[in-house]
């Protein structure tokens, strides 16, 4: 248990930072990051890891070296640990099964799940193997999986930075849109109902577009939705430095900012709302009609 638990919660911030690593060059839409949960996570970190690790090993890691035991033991072939590795596939694929009862994708989170007990499972192993040859319980075995989540997570940053140092790794730049890319119509990527119309002559028909009366507003409690016609013009997010549609409509309150998102092949308009740690986000994009 103190295996398996120690190796998942050594595992999970490395795996984060190279998630992280991976999405320097997508679009944040104006998103600063959670500040506050950051913060929680500094100095709860360590406790929900643990508590992280030692759940994973309960509820996959251990299942899956019980299953290889008990074939390597009725069978004869093979070692235990390639036994455990061989059972995390239908271990993963039972928990899977429940997540897409309540809406999970089956075949991308059975890989997922089993992937994840690879390390623990190996790690199992090796202490039990050290551990026979040693005659005792092993010490600090926590401690050494922190120590090597640490120094792997200080390489995965320092890759980072030298990949985007020598250009390997760009950050992400937004698409420099000309007026008549602007001009058309754009449509709520999820929600087809929202609709900007920007005309040649600077004309703007909006039409479900959301807009917050008070400041503060969330997407979800209560955005009204904006029917109307007004003026607009290209100009700049002040905030992210970076081009923007300014809609001007006087039924819709306050000139609305459109921030230019996307690519050149696929460009985007996309507004933000309520808490700027963890907005509410409207995506546009181009369509036919």
């Amino acid at each position: 248990m103190r295996a398996a638990g120690a190796a998942c919660a050594a595992q999970l911030p490395v795996a984060g930072m190279v998630a992280f690593t991976l999405t320097l060059d997508d679009d944040t839409y104006g998103a600063g990051g959670p500040a506050l949960g950051l913060g929680c996570l500094l100095v709860f970190g360590p406790f929900l890891l643990a508590l992280a690790g030692l759940l994973h090993a309960a509820v996959c890691t251990l299942p899956a070296v019980w299953l290889g035991r008990l074939g390597a033991a009725r069978l004869g072939r093979g070692p235990e640990w390639a036994w455990s590795l061989a059972c995390l596939l239908p271990v993963g694929a039972a928990w899977a099964a429940c997540f897409a009862a309540l809406g999970a994708p089956f075949p991308g989170t059975a890989p997922w799940i089993a992937a994840s007990g690879v390390l623990p499972v190996l790690h199992v192993a090796y202490c039990v193997r050290r551990q026979e040859r040693l005659g005792r319980p092993l010490r600090k075995v926590w401690i050494l999986s922190g120590l090597t989540s640490l120094g792997l997570c200080a390489a995965v940053l320092g890759g980072a930075v030298a990949a985007t140092a020598t250009g390997l790794v760009t950050e992400y730049e937004p698409p420099r849109l000309s007026v008549e890319q602007l001009t058309g119509t754009w449509r709520g990527e999820d929600d087809e109902s929202v609709v900007l119309r920007l005309r040649k002559d600077g004309r703007a028909v909006l039409d479900g577009t959301p807009f917050e009366k008070e400041a503060g507003g969330s997407y979800d409690d209560g955005l009204s939705r904006c029917r109307a016609t007004g003026r607009w013009a290209v100009g700049s997010d002040p905030y992210e430095r970076r081009p923007a549609v300014v809609v001007n409509a006087t039924a819709c309150g306050d000139s609305q900012l459109w921030t230019v998102g996307g690519t050149e092949a696929r460009p985007e308009l996309f507004v933000s709302f309520g808490d700027p740690d963890s907005p509410d986000i409207v995506v546009l994009v181009r369509r036919r009609n």
